[in-house]
């Protein structure tokens, strides 16, 4: 089972993401969005998973467009900085039939 982890925790590694140039999903402000203007918070969009037994997180990044090659090596280093460890970095995907996306995402788990 893991251990509560702080929503600042997340809000930093959001931000240390961000200053790699790193554009991941914030929640929205519901209570400040009006008529299609959607407000962002400052705290980030967190799904939760399991990877291979192990309970851990991911972030979908702010658009569609794939991560490169030097855009995953910072995702690497800059969870392994904040104490987690990147379990899959994935790429746009639509499905065979079109019916569903999926958005590019980073799952991690923790490590301390």
């Amino acid at each position: 089972m893991n251990k509560t982890i702080s929503k600042n925790r997340f809000k930093t590694l959001a931000k240390a993401l961000k200053s790699r140039g790193i554009n991941i999903e914030y929640q929205i402000d519901w209570g400040s969005s009006f008529e299609g203007d959607y407000k962002h918070t400052d705290q980030p969009r967190i799904g939760s998973g399991t990877y291979n037994g192990i309970e851990g997180w991911y972030f979908r990044k702010s658009d569609n467009i794939n991560f490169t090659k030097q855009e995953k090596k910072h995702i690497k280093e800059v969870l392994l900085r904040k104490g987690f460890k990147c379990r899959s970095i994935d790429d746009y995907e639509l499905e065979w039939d079109g019916d569903r996306s999926h958005p590019p995402s980073i799952s991690f788990i923790n490590t301390k």
